[in-house]
């Protein structure tokens, strides 16, 4: 049985040895460009750096097994390139090492824990570049003896670190690493087996080409799993991808309907607030109109007085004239209680009219002026109709009544950003005023100036007007009344 056995074992080995040693090397060489060229087009893709590190290993791998093969084109290019079994040694270096920067990334340690992604990483940079150093000094200076000592250590120096990295693997919490330990453990136990101190053992008694050809099985064999873990990776991302844009559209989907609803509500909530304003304005004309009904049956139950007179004291004349000025400024009045606005024009005219009605009842003793300043355009300033109307009247009643010299003026001035119109009497102040209707036990409010408050208010707003009175005196004596009525100055 047992010589059964060995004939068995020559018949595979010399297989091996003659006719399929070379045909499995380009086998393995080939899968090995095919996969650095693959994956390195995947990085270029999707710039994963592990893409680029697989890539890197399996090239370094491809290059340190070219001196082994025997003939055809990898034979001749190894040679051209210089390359032999110094330089197999090298470049076996350079692909462990890269074997190690390749997982830690794929594995995504460094941001598991910072210090496992050192104790990986840094003692095998310092191997690679002390390998590195010592194969020039061995190429330029011919350094052998340290060279092959640095090849005996280094065996030994990375089965240390791998045994520790592979420990810090199992408390990696990633299935991902599986692919990686078992990769590792394959190609560790071929590399064992392929070693001349290993291989050469009585038991085993391996052929150098024999002891390739196990190293390569576990090489591919690595390689298989290194590429069935970058492609569950490949796979976990792109369901990630998935689930991520299904996700995204889900929630574009919420984000339209809220949006949807958002413009439903704001739209009732801008239909509401039109209505509001709509309603709001009709109250507002409503309370100006009212206010315009109030004043003008008050200066028209004034103005029937004074024809009234005119009638008692058998003045024919004058209560004509008087009759055909009322019937203007009634017109005038019927028109404005059904208008919002006056022009300054048109309420300075009507104050006119008025004064001159009065002047009727005053024998025209009433010295009534108006100055406008020039850089003031009347038409372009506006105000409720007939609101001055109300200070004038008061101004007569309570002011120059009781005067010899009666003086009324008007003036128009511009500050910044207002206009003021002061109403300026010569009569006997509001003190000597308050003292009269005291002795004749009047205590009625003045009807027409509160009207005309509420009509400015409601047209200008609150904080948008001001009535200010001003007593004068002469030499300590009271010498008239000024009304300061400040409005908002038109925009330009």
């Amino acid at each position: 049985m047992n010589k059964l056995r060995y004939r068995m074992t020559d018949l595979f080995t010399a297989l091996i040895e003659k006719d399929a040693y070379n045909s499995i090397l380009y086998t393995v060489l080939g899968g090995l460009i095919l996969l650095a060229v693959f994956h390195l087009g995947m990085f270029l893709q999707n710039k994963d750096k592990s893409y680029l590190l697989y890539s890197l290993y399996t090239i370094f791998s491809f290059i340190a097994y070219m001196p082994v093969a025997e003939s055809g084109f990898v034979s001749s290019l190894s040679k051209t390139a210089g390359l032999d079994n110094d330089s197999k040694i090298f470049f076996t270096i350079v692909f462990n090492c890269i074997y190690f920067f390749f997982f830690a990334d794929f594995l995504n340690i460094k941001s598991i824990n910072l210090k496992w992604y050192r104790i990986i990483v840094f003692p095998v940079t310092v191997l690679l570049t002390a390998g590195t150093l010592i194969f020039i000094g061995h190429k330029i200076y011919g350094l052998d003896h340290i060279f092959k000592w640095y090849k005996n250590a280094f065996i030994y120096l990375i089965t240390l670190q791998t045994a520790i990295s592979f420990y810090i693997l199992t408390k990696v919490k990633n299935n991902l690493k599986y692919y990686i330990i078992f990769g590792g453990i394959i190609l560790f136990i071929c590399s064992i087996v392929g070693e001349r101190t290993v291989r050469e053992i009585p038991a085993l008694n391996l052929s150098r080409k024999m002891g390739d050809f196990i190293y390569f099985v576990g090489l591919l064999i690595e390689n298989i799993a290194f590429s069935l873990a970058l492609g569950h990776k490949q796979r976990i991302n792109h369901e990630q991808k998935v689930t991520f844009h299904k996700d995204l559209i889900l929630e574009l989907q919420r984000n339209e309907r809220l949006k949807d609803e958002m413009t439903r509500e704001n739209e009732k909530r801008l239909t509401v607030e039109n209505d509001k304003i709509k309603y709001l304005q009709e109250i507002s004309d409503l309370k100006f109109s009212l206010l315009q009904s109030r004043m003008n049956p008050h200066f028209i139950f004034n103005a029937l007085n004074s024809v009234k007179y005119y009638i008692l004291e058998n003045d024919s004349q004058n209560a004509v004239d008087y009759l055909t000025k009322f019937s203007k400024i009634i017109r005038i009045s019927l028109a404005a209680s059904s208008l919002r606005e006056f022009t300054l024009t048109e309420e300075l005219q009507t104050l006119k009219l008025y004064m001159d009605i009065e002047n009727l009842r005053f024998e025209n003793k009433i010295d009534f002026t108006i100055h406008s300043a020039p850089d003031i355009d009347p038409d372009r300033v506006r105000l409720p109709p007939m609101v001055l109307q109300p200070f004038i009247e008061n101004s007569i009643l309570h002011g120059i009544a009781a005067v010899h010299d009666k003086k009324i003026s008007v003036k128009i001035l511009s500050v910044p950003d207002k206009i003021l119109i002061l109403i300026t009497d010569n009569g006997i102040g509001r003190d000597r005023a308050a003292q009269i209707k005291a002795i004749r036990s009047t205590h009625t409010k003045s009807l027409g100036i509160e009207i005309a408050r509420d009509m400015l208010k409601n047209y200008f707003g609150a904080g948008n007007f001001s009535v200010v009175y001003t007593d004068l005196h002469e030499n300590n004596i009271a010498s008239g009344t000024t009304v300061e009525i400040s409005i908002p100055k038109p925009e330009n």
